[in-house]
């Protein structure tokens, strides 16, 4: 049925919702702990004799473990409910920050919290709360998804603000409790916000079969979304993560390095939000070709070694970030049912992770042959330019009347 235009919109029936979102994302494990984990590398290094190295395998076996166990917790979040599972999953996120600060004795018992903080915490991320909104809409959908994921984006600007004094005055032990209240907190709020999310889906009439999971993760469809993601993700991640290094060996300052990097965080948050907007009126596979070739024209920019193109060129690269996981979201729940949708964005994540931990190495590898890191920003272009090749190989999509992009329905293949 076409809605009226006198209807009210999405955004204002179901504005409790986004928030709930963004609150959750912002307090969740994709936010709270990967935004703070790098400021508690110097401390706990420091009190039990660690190196960087090895004081940063927490991060890296949380990056692996996630990305691993994505599919399967989106197939409990299809399964028992969005809702449900994020709360019970937020008070498992408070209670392993809790025992990060009691328990953490030594290497093994901070690897094991770590495990436990990330199999628990897992429901935090992306994962649920995007399952929550695109059942809830169908017309401004990918606008709720851009504003609700900027709770990440704002996580990765205040975090360090709050948890890097917080160390020095009460230290890392007493931090990592400041980090279970900061949960446990906003828990009844978006326990509030996100009441009836779990109640019927604002787009009906496209439910899979019991059983189809499994079935799903092998459809052709699935694996040329995860492999945009992956080839994306290799290219923007080994990117972002060596941005200040690379703006140094430019002749930069650090300070002018850093704040062009804050610049590119403002980029990613900016991204999220207009990408989502133009994602309810365009198709969603032409607009991330677009996306993914504006960061490669980026990356190139930057690879040329001219001061007066470093801005733009952060800009452009910084704002294909930021759509990221709208178009992954959007993507996945405009062409399959969505009672599949958690489990098949888990391995959309999991590829996403996969990518995330190739580029940064790759680029680094790059730069200790080359000295210099034009060949892996020519490099990381070229999978930008690639991802956007599937994406352009993709049918558009058909309208719905009220002008935003419909699912092709299970018969697209």
């Amino acid at each position: 049925m076409t809605p009226s235009p006198h209807s009210p919109s999405e955004l204002r029936q179901h504005w409790r919702y986004v928030l709930g979102c963004f609150l959750g994302l912002a307090s969740g494990v994709s936010s709270l702990y990967f935004y703070s984990s790098g400021l508690f590398l110097k401390p706990l290094a420091a009190e039990f004799g660690w190196t960087r190295g090895t004081a940063s395998l927490g991060s890296l076996i949380s990056s692996v473990l996630l990305g691993c166990a994505a599919p399967f917790i989106g197939q409990v979040i299809d399964r028992y409910g969005a809702r449900r599972v994020t709360l019970l999953s937020l008070v498992g996120l408070s209670t392993s920050f809790l025992l990060l600060g009691v328990w953490t004795q030594g290497l093994a018992s901070f690897l094991a919290l770590v495990t436990v903080l990330t199999l628990l915490g897992g429901a935090t991320s992306p994962l649920s709360f995007t399952r929550i909104l695109v059942g809830k809409f169908s017309r401004q959908r990918g606008l709720a998804l851009g504003i609700a994921i900027t709770g990440t984006g704002v996580g990765a600007i205040l975090i360090p603000l709050i948890v890097t004094p917080a160390i020095a005055h009460f230290g890392w032990r007493a931090t990592y409790l400041g980090l279970a209240a900061v949960v446990l907190a906003l828990l009844p709020l978006i326990a509030y916000f996100l009441r009836g999310a779990d109640a019927a889906p604002a787009e009906k009439g496209r439910r899979a079969p019991a059983g189809s999971n499994l079935k799903a993760l092998v459809d052709p469809r699935f694996f040329r979304i995860a492999a945009v993601f992956l080839l994306c993700s290799v290219g923007i991640f080994g990117t972002i993560v060596h941005v200040v290094p690379m703006l140094t060996d430019l002749g930069l300052s650090p300070n002018r390095a850093a704040g062009l990097a804050s610049i590119l965080g403002v980029a990613v948050i900016v991204g999220r939000i207009v990408t989502g907007f133009l994602l309810d009126m365009f198709d969603a596979a032409r607009l991330s070709a677009t996306l993914f070739m504006l960061s490669a024209t980026g990356m190139l920019l930057l690879a040329t070694g001219q001061p007066a193109l470093v801005l733009p060129g952060l800009l452009m690269t910084g704002f294909a970030v930021g759509a990221e996981f709208d178009l992954a979201a959007y993507l996945v729940s405009r062409k399959f049912p969505l009672n599949l949708y958690s489990t098949l964005f888990g391995g959309v994540y999991a590829t996403v992770a996969i990518g995330a931990g190739i580029g940064p190495f790759l680029a680094g590898r790059l730069f200790d042959i080359s000295g210099s890191y034009v060949s892996w920003l020519c490099l990381a272009a070229g999978l930008l330019l690639a991802a956007a090749m599937l994406c352009l190989m993709e049918r558009p999509a058909a309208k719905h009347a009220s002008g935003t992009v419909a699912a092709a329905g299970s018969s697209e293949r």
